[in-house]
Formats: structure tokens, C-alpha cells, sequence
């Protein structure tokens, strides 16, 4: 692989960049629980025919700090194998939880980094999550939410300027836990506002625009 490959893949293709995951935390951890987590799950595209995610990946690491606040960062393992080190590092504030009704609100900042390891290309994108969430019983968890992208260049590939500089892009998703381990499935709609042909990749979304992604997630506590 060349590395005008990876920039078609990884630099020029925003859609990618903003997919790799899917939310971290959206319920704070119990203060010192940890758990290490990975991920597989993309946008969606069209191949061979067939709809399917870019199976795209990462590990995570988690950590509460307190009973209201957890620490992460991830590893994005497909872009590693590839010659791109990506990383996200960010936090899970709990902003609101009611008891009664088993709903909370929390707010995710995040930093995403990103870097070739053959031109020294770097890229960084801040990021803010709003997440809300519903108790179903003791195992289950529905959730929702908002992951804002901010770019902070000017510039596009191929020296464009630069039109839009926040991308919102909405979650919902639902976990199951069984003690140590805990499962979870969530989709986004990615780059809503980024029309997706033509396209390196036949990106599947709405009206033309942005990406439907999916996402599986298996997290153990420790």
C-alpha cells in the first residue's frame, strides 16, 4: 500500500474519519470500575450488491473516576494495520440522572487524533457527544444522542475551502449487560449535511447524503 492510498481512504473521505466508532460511555461507570472494550462497525456501503458495514475497528479502555464522571480513550486497530495511528481520548460527565424514572443525561468531550506514519500527515478533530439514557430493568440499556464533529481547517483535500466546520451526526443504541460482559449494537447517521456521490466508496445514506452506520460492541468490567 502507498501512502496516496491512505490519504484517499483515511484524509480525503470524511465520512470515514468520523466512524470509526461508536460512542464510548453513555452512563457514567461506578467510581474505580474499568472495563476494556472493542468495537467492528462502519458506515454503510453497497458491495458486490449487498449492504455492509466498512468493518472498521478499535479497543477502548475506560475507567471511573468518580460516581458521575469516566475517562476513556480508544485504539483504532484497522487504521494501525494500515500505517495510521488514530486514537480518541475524552471524558463521560453524568449531567443529570432521575432515580425514579431511571433517565440520564450525560455530556462527552472528546479529542481525536490522528497521524500517517509515512508523510507525518496529522489531523485533529474536538468532538462533544450529548447522550441520553433510559434504565430497562437491571441488564438492559436504550440510549440516544448527538456527536458533533468540529473541523478545524480551512482547507480541504485538493486545497478546497472549506464549507462547513460542525458535522452533526445522531446515535441510538441499545446494550445488554450479563454481569462482566456487556453488549451493544448502535447505529448513526454520519455527515447528514455531505452529499456522498461521487464517492470512492458507494456510500449507502439519505436523499444522497451522509452514511448509515452500524456498529457492535463488546466491553468486559473489571
Amino acid at each position: 500500500m502507498t501512502p496516496s492510498f491512505f490519504k484517499v481512504i483515511l484524509f480525503i473521505i470524511p465520512i470515514v474519519w468520523v466512524s470509526c466508532a461508536p460512542t464510548r460511555i453513555v452512563k457514567p461507570l461506578a467510581k474505580g470500575e474499568q472495563t476494556l472494550s472493542f468495537n467492528l462497525g462502519g458506515p454503510l456501503i453497497n458491495f458486490a450488491g449487498a449492504p455492509i458495514p466498512v468493518p472498521l475497528s478499535a479497543l477502548s479502555y475506560s475507567k471511573g473516576i468518580t460516581a458521575t464522571t469516566t475517562a476513556f480513550s480508544g485504539l483504532h486497530t484497522t487504521a494501525l494495520l494500515f500505517g495510521v495511528f488514530q486514537t480518541d481520548i475524552g471524558i463521560c460527565t453524568q449531567l443529570y440522572y432521575n432515580p425514579a424514572k431511571k433517565f440520564g443525561i450525560s455530556i462527552n468531550p472528546v479529542i481525536n487524533f490522528a497521524i500517517d506514519r509515512w508523510e507525518w500527515n496529522a489531523k485533529l478533530w474536538p468532538e462533544l457527544d450529548i447522550n441520553v439514557y433510559k434504565d430497562l430493568g437491571k441488564k438492559c440499556l436504550l440510549y440516544g444522542g448527538m456527536a458533533s464533529w468540529f473541523e478545524l481547517s480551512k482547507i480541504r483535500p485538493h486545497r478546497e475551502i472549506q464549507q462547513q466546520f460542525i458535522f452533526i451526526n445522531p446515535h441510538l443504541g441499545f446494550s445488554i449487560s450479563t454481569g462482566k460482559w456487556n453488549y451493544c449494537m448502535e447505529t448513526k447517521y454520519l455527515m447528514g449535511g455531505i452529499k456522498n456521490k461521487p464517492n470512492v466508496a458507494d456510500y449507502i445514506g439519505i436523499n444522497n447524503h451522509g452514511a448509515i452506520g452500524i456498529y457492535l460492541n463488546v466491553s468486559r468490567k473489571f
